[in-house]
């Protein structure tokens, strides 16, 4: 079975991520019925156009595809991240506030396909190459120290191919075997290799094979989105916010970095779909001696409370300086979303120095103190 992917390319700027969910889902809503009749009557590519419109005015930058339903009759509308962890983040929520619709199940990632043994082809928009997942061969070799699977790669077009091509049909044939996140958590080091090598399995066995892996060591793999990072900092300077930070952790890693190379606002890492990255900075004195982590769990359990019954927003960590604590949050309804940090601030009737800023250049220069 075929796939494909249809990448969107505009970006508006000017609602929020949930008015732009909303509005989504409503159009989507309207026309469940009529898309599902097309997909019943083979007319999946008729909806293309129209679906990647809508996708493109209100969730630019996205992969989407239509595909099975679970179980029994129905279908499935599946937004990608495509492995990218900002857009992950807006997927999980798009399909978080998806509408209860029969015949119809959404997902954040791409699922794993079920291959019933025939030929399985990928074929790449550059030059028409078509690959047939059979003809990949992989040494899997397992990494414990980073409980995940190194793997050696022989295709017969290794050398016929730019190595570019190949890797792109590599990672779309594991992503259709394994799913979005099943590529993620288990794929470390690729290598190419031009020997079909002796302990190599066809890549098709791999999902069986990790399967065994998973249940003989006991590893549990998370969603990318979950998995926090913890970071500890050697120097500390105190002329530019988070400059003083000692100790951190993150789901986010990336951007909290780009934050601190930068020494202040980075670029956003997905612009243009109404979703912000801010941070909350306490004084540290505001907390007992020793009581700084335990005291900003406590204030950050409650404003992720408020945010998430509000579907305005969620965690992505915090960090402890020695001058503040930080707090950090993805925010999907802007100002709103602000509002409703700001709120449980004050209820907890913390210093005049806290302040609200956003992680980002584009908003970069916005100073909200509580």
């Amino acid at each position: 079975m075929v796939m494909f992917f249809f990448q969107s390319k505009t970006k508006a700027q000017q609602p929020t991520l949930k008015q732009r969910v909303a509005e989504f889902w409503e159009w989507f809503a309207a026309n469940a019925d009529r898309i599902d009749a097309a997909i019943e009557g083979h007319r999946c590519a008729d909806m293309q156009p129209e679906t990647s419109e809508a996708v493109d005015k209100w969730l630019g930058g996205m992969a989407w595809v239509y595909g099975p339903g679970e179980s029994g009759p129905g279908h499935s509308l599946t937004l990608s991240g495509e492995g990218i962890l900002a857009k992950q983040f807006v997927a999980e929520y798009c399909v978080s506030q998806a509408p209860k619709l029969a015949r119809w199940v959404f997902h954040s990632s791409r699922q794993p396909s079920i291959w019933d043994g025939g030929k399985f082809v990928l074929r790449l928009d550059d030059g028409g190459e078509e690959f047939n997942a059979i003809e990949f061969w992989v040494t899997p070799n397992v990494n414990e120290e980073r409980e995940e699977l190194d793997i050696f790669v022989w295709h017969p077009s290794i050398e016929r191919l730019p190595e570019g091509t190949c890797m792109s049909a590599l990672f779309l044939t594991l992503d259709e075997l394994l799913g979005e996140h099943g590529t993620q958590n288990w794929i470390g080091e690729i290598k190419f290799t031009g020997e079909h090598l002796e302990n190599s399995i066809p890549i098709t066995e791999l999902p069986e094979w990790i399967a065994n892996l998973e249940r003989d060591h006991g590893w549990k793999k998370f969603s990318p989105t979950e998995t926090y990072s913890n970071y500890r900092l050697k120097t500390e300077e105190y002329s530019w916010p988070r400059g003083d930070t000692v100790v951190g952790t993150s789901r986010f890693f990336d951007l909290v970095g780009d934050y601190l190379d930068a020494k202040g606002p980075c670029e956003h890492p997905f612009p243009g779909v109404g979703m912000d990255y801010v941070f909350v900075s306490v004084p540290t004195s505001f907390f007992p001696q020793g009581e700084a982590v335990n005291g900003r769990g406590v204030i950050e359990d409650e404003i992720i409370e408020a945010l998430e019954s509000a579907a305005a927003g969620i965690s992505l960590g915090g960090a402890t300086g020695r001058q503040n604590c930080y707090m950090d949050f993805a925010i999907y309804d802007g100002d709103r979303s602000i509002d409703i940090i700001r709120n449980l601030l004050r209820k907890r009737n913390v210093p005049k120095q806290t302040t609200i800023r956003f992680f980002t250049i584009d908003r970069g220069k916005e100073l909200h103190r509580v």
